[in-house]
């Protein structure tokens, strides 16, 4: 039971993180849907997905790497610190040199903005590289005094700059760099990792940096791939129909981004348990275990989020914004695959088999651009929600096959399939606004629960009685 102890208190420490920042962006929503023209709320949603786009693409995610074997490697944890700082540090200065590409067109005007793109990027890459050294140094307790900072001065910020004081975008960009850049100090005064700073050891480390690149560049393209669906979908968007368009795509994708919060909680606590547990006995059943409990998290949380969507969005979606509400059932089920998906790519980290990650994602990136720059004229920015969504099955489907090679998890298929079609017809009923869709979609959500009730009534079971659990 020590493990799933280890994943419980994982998962508070992160709740709180992810409380603080994931949720204030979220929060603060509304204000900038109220006070921002669809024009500016693109150019916004443009400079976010583009540094989400450039961190791995500039770091080749090094840090990750870093995690992985700073935990079993504890003699050399300096240089696998000093090198991921130092990657972190070069990919700002090759950013910085890219700058004059960002006054092409189909930025939607973000060249207007370049050096407060480049803060923002620092802003948030640097406070990323030490919170994943946090983890690694077991510092985790850190990352939520940091969290809960940065959010805090970040909303109180966003709410002056841009509602009272009439700031508009700059207000954003000022409260975001603001905001994120205090956590570094977080990071430097409390938890004193340049102690971990040594450029002997990291001069001398080739060894280390090969085995630690090896793993991480997989990574890299992986998490690319995912971001190249949002970033290219949008890109066409703007080319296409507009940066106001994509602005509403935008405003539709952030609901439900919150269940995203909720997944990256229970993902990054995942992740490192997994780690942690890698070499113990049992480490199949500690999957079949958790994946029933993640799985009914994920299948509860979508549903709910479909069925409530129109309330979400007349609260959170302002004003033209609230056009776009319909596309939220859609982005759903796209993001419940995803999470699938996402549970998976941890066994493939585990036993360090990065490469199959890249080969699904890059199928699914293809796929998804392909499908929106197609039926993007006729469907409109729809055709980036279709994409998604038919790109996240595809890699969903390879993953689940291709996943039983290494580790053959239960992932109790019939449950799961029935999971996927209730949300399905869930999604269909809201997107097109049936008669009495609120009552099928409160149909669906009832039914999901039962199953998930039904797959979880063992470890209820357990829970409650002491039995030894049996799949």
């Amino acid at each position: 039971m020590e493990k799933y102890k280890k994943l419980l208190a994982n998962i508070g420490i992160f709740t709180l993180n992810a409380v603080a920042t994931k949720l204030m962006a979220f929060l603060l929503m509304p204000l900038y849907t109220l006070y921002f023209s669809t024009d500016e709320y693109g150019i916004m949603d443009m400079a976010v997905i583009m540094t989400n786009m450039l961190f791995p693409l500039l770091t080749m995610l090094i840090s990750e790497g870093m995690l992985r074997y700073a935990l079993e490697d504890k003699e050399h944890i300096s240089f696998y610190v000093t090198e991921s700082f130092v990657v972190m540090l070069l990919s700002c200065v090759i950013l910085a040199l890219l700058l004059p590409l960002f006054d092409l067109s189909f930025f939607g005007g973000l060249g207007q903005y370049k050096l407060w793109f480049l803060l923002s990027y620092m802003a948030m890459g640097f406070p990323t590289v030490m919170s994943t050294v946090a983890r690694a140094l077991d510092q985790t307790k850190l990352m939520s005094y940091a969290s809960i900072l940065s959010a805090i001065v970040m909303g109180v910020l966003a709410y002056v700059l841009i509602a009272v004081m009439k700031l508009g975008l700059m207000g954003y960009f000022y409260s975001y760099i603001i905001g994120n850049g205090l956590s570094i100090f977080v990071y430097i005064l409390l938890g004193k990792q340049y102690r971990y700073v040594n450029f002997h050891e990291w001069r001398n480390g080739f060894p280390l940096r090969k085995q630690l690149w090896k793993y991480s560049i997989p990574l890299a393209p992986n998490t690319l791939c995912d971001q190249i669906q949002t970033v290219g979908s949008r890109l066409i968007i703007t080319g296409v129909l507009g940066i106001s368009s994509s602005g509403l795509y935008a405003s539709a994708s952030k609901i439900p981004n919150l269940l995203n919060t909720v997944q990256q909680i229970i993902q990054l606590a995942w992740q490192l348990s997994t780690f942690q547990e890698f070499k113990n006995k049992g480490l199949k059943h500690f999957y079949d275990v958790i994946w029933k409990v993640y799985q009914a998290l994920m299948s509860l949380a979508s549903s709910a989020v479909i069925l409530f969507s129109p309330v979400l969005a007349m609260l959170l979606m302002q004003k033209q914004f609230y056009d776009a509400w319909p596309l939220i059932s859609v982005l759903v089920v796209a993001f419940y695959l995803s999470s699938i998906n996402s549970f998976l790519g941890t066994i493939y980290q585990a036993f360090m088999e990065t490469k199959p990650l890249l080969t699904a994602a890059l199928l699914g990136a293809l796929i998804c651009i392909a499908f929106t720059a197609c039926f993007v004229h006729s469907l409109g920015i729809t055709a980036a929600t279709f994409g998604v969504l038919i790109s996240s099955f595809l890699i969903f489907i390879v993953r689940s096959i291709d996943i039983r090679r290494l580790l053959r998890v239960d992932m109790r298929p019939l449950s799961t399939a029935i999971t996927v079609m209730l949300l399905t017809v869930q999604s269909i009923v809201t997107l097109n606004q049936y008669d009495h869709y609120l009552f099928w979609s409160s149909i669906c959500l009832l039914l999901i629960a039962f199953v998930q009730c039904y797959e979880l009534k063992p470890l209820v079971t357990l829970i409650f009685t002491r039995r030894k659990y049996t799949a």
